[in-house]
């Protein structure tokens, strides 16, 4: 879904615990496994202020983008975002939620809100792939959880 300054993935149902699901996001060697639209990811600490850095494919091949961690809440929420000093020309973060829905499935939702002076040129510009790009994500997420659970 796309609206003026989010961008965000379809809310997809996983028939797999939130708790599962949680440690499958955090398991950053094995997101090749799952992930195309980001199959390589680094990161040396889970905490707070922590550089992830990705190869991340907005439909033109994999690029480099290095990121901070800026909000962890165990087995429902992950959040990364650009550097975003004052002054620069866009911000932007992007938030995996989890939400459990029974002791045997959740739901996965990824959105990134942007904002700065270049927000609404990079939104029209970049919008679409990022889309596209959390939706992939979001449905192999689904069915490598799901794998586990059957």
């Amino acid at each position: 879904m796309i609206s003026e300054n989010v961008v965000s993935s379809d809310e997809v149902k996983i028939n797999a615990p939130a708790e599962l699901v949680w440690k499958i996001l955090l398991d950053f060697e094995n997101y090749h496994k799952w992930n195309k639209f980001c199959p390589q990811i680094k990161n040396e600490a889970l905490e707070l202020g922590a550089a992830v850095e990705m190869m991340v494919d907005l439909g033109d091949g994999l690029g480099k983008q290095i990121e901070y961690i800026c909000k962890i809440e165990t087995n429902r929420v992950i959040a990364w975002g650009m550097e975003n000093k004052p002054g620069d020309p866009i911000h932007a973060v992007r938030t995996q939620t989890l939400t459990p829905l029974s002791a045997d499935s959740c739901s996965y939702v990824s959105i990134d809100e942007f904002s700065g002076e270049a927000a609404a040129a990079m939104m029209e510009l970049m919008a679409k792939p990022v889309e596209t790009g959390f939706n992939i994500c979001a449905y192999g997420l689904k069915e490598y959880a799901e794998a586990f659970t059957t």
